[in-house]
């Protein structure tokens, strides 16, 4: 026994990338907790020396060391235990660590798997109480020092072989892993991780949703040795699917929270089985306002709870924080951020996937005063733009990006604002980021295929710019702040815009990117609604029967004309994906009908949001429709004829609606388009 003990104790010390330097103090973590030990204590142990491992009990975290044996110091076990860990995304999928040695003075020895980079377990053992952790395979083989630098590491595939050319940060600054997968960086570690850019055809380990691409430092100060290492395991991810998705707003405010776990959470479960079912590898990218600042007080539902009410599901998600991810009681941008870090991980970073670069980054510059809790000071005081530490790191890291790379950029706030109708005649954009920032970006850019990801405004918009570059604004999953979803006891949850709340997926394979919008509640080839205007009036008896303290022409200025009676003939149609590349065609009879681009109003936006909050005599009309350019006029000759919609997306997928006259608009309750 001692000789084996003896024989691990050298392979724990034997340097791949140098000798092992003075041993290190141990310190709080960047958050201030304590450092969690590769096995959780017992409270204390018996008369005898080691404790009972009756009293062992599973923490957040189970460590196990890689490509050695765990030691586990508790007494009680016999040689031949297992403990087994089920991978609780696929529950036939186990692995066993068998005892090999027992010892009273320095516990039981287990094996570890092979090929096993950690993840979600369910841990059994008869020896103690078990449960669903995080385990951990943490890599102790040591890099030797180097004058000057602070923060050390390698990066390994799971067979231990080294990864050349892997992209490290601390945020600050960047480099890449040696011939032997080492890095140096001369930290002075103030975002307290450092992190990789996962390279093409690899993953890491999923903690509750969160990628393992970055470790949190431990030691008390910058100037200590400290190891973090990263083992990750090959997956051809060539071909792959991303659910994006933005504008969760979860606050614990009306029955959000509710809505989301029923409705939301079960697509997300199905998008990522279906992936699964066909072979092609899943991920989920957020673009921020994950929560809901205001009530991270007011409600007790901050980060911390939206992390927790995800924890559940059994795939990737990459995240970027959003205006609403910042703390309103802190003063300072970079202090604002801290409850992100903690919970989510880092505010900037990039992984690739396949032939796919992604950066995800944070582009809300947070200008808050403060204020004592309970007193909110200048809350949502913030503008559009990058940190200088963000530019930094961004030009090193595009700088390691071969040109002509398909990139994904991903920011809360929008490069661009939706296009709209001028005085022309014609549809245009204009842009919401500040022009020192769009042009750093530009220049950037320039090498590569770009797509832009942006959330924030609720609404469904996308702008072509070049063949080189296209911003995909993402509607919200939250609709209308989770309203519309409330009024409608969760029937009708939609954007200002007349969006239905969902995500965009996006398949790439290689260079080639398709995509489409996925309402929530809807199959994929829901993509328009059709509306009989002769038959859209909204009148104040009723739609807003009891609200009675709302006068006649506040009503009237909130429903946008709809208040009066049309004869036309006219349908609209809302298109929620639509760009340039789009096209809407309508026919009667056989004969086409004359189709027409126009800016205005969802009526069933304003009957699901504006008059259901003005029935409750309020006046607050925080969230009401918005004009939208994705609609469309079609012009009939009779009022009682069936109109057949053509809907085609930009690669060539047709979407069709014959529609019988008259529609009212209040039956769409009942319409399988609702």
């Amino acid at each position: 026994m001692k000789k084996l003990l003896g024989f691990l104790l050298l392979m724990t010390l034997a340097a791949a990338c140098g000798p092992k330097p003075e041993p290190e103090k141990p310190g709080p973590d960047p958050d201030g907790k304590t450092p969690v030990t590769p096995v959780p204590g017992p409270e204390k142990p018996d008369e005898e020396g080691l404790p009972q491992v009756s009293t062992f009990k599973l923490g957040e975290t189970f460590e196990i060391p890689f490509g050695q044996q765990l030691l586990m110091p508790y007494k009680g076990f016999s040689k031949g235990d297992k403990i087994t860990l089920t991978s609780r995304r696929d529950q036939s999928v186990r692995y066993e660590l068998e005892c090999t040695e027992v010892s009273d003075d320095k516990g039981a020895l287990f094996t570890t798997p092979a090929r096993f980079i950690g993840g979600m377990c369910d841990v059994s053992c008869p020896r103690f109480t078990g449960g669903t952790t995080f385990v951990d395979v943490v890599d102790g083989t040591i890099v030797d020092k180097v004058p000057g630098k602070t923060t050390y590491g390698r990066v390994v595939d799971w067979d231990g072989k080294p990864l050349k050319g892997v992209a490290v940060s601390d945020g600050a600054m960047v480099t890449v892993t040696d011939d032997n997968g080492c890095y140096w960086l001369a930290s002075q570690r103030k975002y307290g991780y450092v992190f990789i850019s996962v390279p093409s055809g690899y993953r890491v380990a999923v903690n509750r949703t969160i990628p393992q691409f970055f470790k949190r430092f431990k030691a008390a100060s910058y100037t200590e040795y400290e190891i973090n290492n990263f083992v990750l395991e090959p997956e051809d991810n060539k071909t792959h699917r991303v659910f994006v998705f933005t504008d969760t707003h979860l606050a614990n405010r009306t029955d959000d929270v509710s809505q989301f776990t029923s409705a939301f959470k079960p697509e997300l479960k199905a998008q990522a089985e279906n992936a699964r079912s066909e072979g092609v590898p899943f991920y989920g990218l957020t673009l921020g306002d994950l929560a809901w600042d205001q009530f991270w007080y007011d409600n007790q539902y901050s980060l911390e709870n939206y992390y927790k009410t995800l924890s559940d599901l059994d795939f990737p998600i990459y995240n970027a924080p959003g205006n609403h991810d910042n703390d309103p009681y802190v003063a300072n941008d970079f202090g604002a951020e801290a409850a992100f870090r903690k919970w989510i991980g880092p505010t900037y970073y990039s992984f690739n996937i396949g032939d796919a670069h992604y950066i995800l980054m944070d582009n809300t510059m947070f200008n808050n005063k403060g204020g004592a809790q309970g007193v909110v000071g200048d809350v949502q005081d913030y503008t559009e733009g990058f940190t200088s530490d963000e530019l930094k790191w961004l030009r090193a890291d595009l700088a390691l990006v071969p040109a002509g790379t398909t990139v994904f950029f991903g920011t809360h706030i929008q490069y661009s604002n939706r296009a709209s109708l001028k005085s022309g005649g014609d549809f245009a954009y204009s842009y919401s980021m500040p022009a020192q920032f769009r042009t750093e970006l530009v220049d950037l850019f320039a090498p590569f295929k770009v797509h832009y990801l942006s959330g924030h405004t609720h609404v469904s918009y996308t702008n072509e710019f070049s063949d080189k570059l296209i911003e995909h604004n993402i509607a919200a999953v939250c609709g209308t702040w989770w309203w519309t979803g409330y009024y409608t006891k969760g029937k009708c949850n939609i954007c200002r815009d007349g969006t239905p709340q969902g995500g965009k997926i996006f398949d790439i394979a290689g260079s080639d990117v398709n995509w489409r919008w996925k309402p929530m509640g809807h199959d994929a080839n829901y993509q328009f609604r059709v509306y009989d205007l002769n038959n859209c009036l909204i009148s104040k008896s009723l739609y807003c029967k009891s609200g009675t303290k709302i006068s006649n022409s506040f009503f009237s200025e909130y429903v946008y004309g709809y208040d009066s009676q049309r004869s036309d003939n006219k349908l609209l149609v809302n298109v929620f994906d639509y760009d340039d590349r789009w096209t809407v065609s309508a026919s009667e009879g056989g004969k086409p009908l004359t189709v027409k681009r126009v800016d205005t109003y969802d009526p069933l936006h304003v009957v699901h949001f504006n008059t259901r909050r003005m029935d409750t005599n309020s006046t607050a009309m925080t969230f009401p429709t918005v004009l939208t350019s994705h609609m469309f006029e079609v012009s009939s000759p009779t009022s009682t004829g069936t109109v057949t919609i053509t809907v085609t997306d930009r690669f060539g997928r047709q979407y069709v609606e014959t529609v019988s006259r008259p529609r009212r608009l209040y039956d769409m309750t009942t319409s399988t388009n609702y």
